[in-house]
């Protein structure tokens, strides 16, 4: 008796949980659908790596995992399930090492949207940019939106957060400036040098002419002479 009760009781639980879930995958009115994926672009590039996709959930016994394929959109399962990216080396594929968490609480899912947003679309690429210090190191390198709306798809990108951004100055070619030299000024071709007052020669005033008398004057000065005064 004591089973029947048990059992009823779960099933009963489990009716009431399913209904909800499936009432939550209705979507709400004024609302629309969102498409949305999320993925992985380079994984190709580096051969000994591997991702590892890793959920839990209220569906979910435990945890479960997948290994993450190249520019294959991501899954957790169910919609309420949570999501974590982790990596590990090839030889390694199906071990889980807490150290080398990638990502987590990951949304590969749109779910929907309130009918005034435009949005219908989500492509999200994450790109491998290297290791650091041992460690993997992955980044949003790229997310494309689409609407509906007519309204062009908006496409966003991302830098390589490993990649050296700064100038390299040993590629920079310095210019080196000569100065110009100073022009030596030049004498003005209007000077007269004849009129340089520091090379001018005074001339010598002439000579005053001697005074000519007649005959009749001469004898005057001449008897003035006598009695000793002078002739103008």
């Amino acid at each position: 008796m004591k089973k029947i009760i048990f059992y009823t009781l779960f099933l009963s639980a489990f009716v009431l949980f399913f209904s909800s879930t499936v009432s939550a995958d209705v979507i709400p009115p004024n609302s629309h659908p969102l498409d949305r994926c999320v993925k992985v672009v380079n994984l190709n590039e580096f051969p000994n790596v591997v991702l590892i996709g890793y959920y839990t959930g209220p569906m979910v016994q435990n945890y479960e995992t997948y290994q993450i394929k190249n520019n294959e959109c991501w899954t957790k399962g169910y919609k309420f399930n949570s999501l974590k990216i982790y990596w590990n080396t090839k030889d390694k594929s199906n071990s889980i090492d807490s150290n080398n968490l990638l990502l987590d609480n990951v949304e590969p899912y749109g779910g929907y949207v309130d009918q005034s947003n435009p949005l219908v679309k989500e492509s999200v690429e994450y790109s491998i940019a290297g290791f650091s210090s041992g460690k993997l190191v992955l980044y949003k390198s790229k997310q494309t939106s689409e609407y509906n709306n007519g309204t062009p798809a908006e496409i966003e990108t991302f830098a390589n957060p490993l990649q050296n951004t700064q100038p390299n100055n040993q590629n920079q070619q310095q210019k080196k400036i000569t100065p110009k030299p100073t022009p030596t000024p030049t004498p003005s071709q209007n000077i007269n040098k004849t009129n340089d007052q520091s090379n001018i020669t005074p001339t010598p005033a002439p000579s005053p002419e001697p005074i000519k008398r007649g005959f009749w004057q001469s004898l005057i000065c001449f008897f003035r002479g006598l009695f000793g005064r002078s002739c103008q």
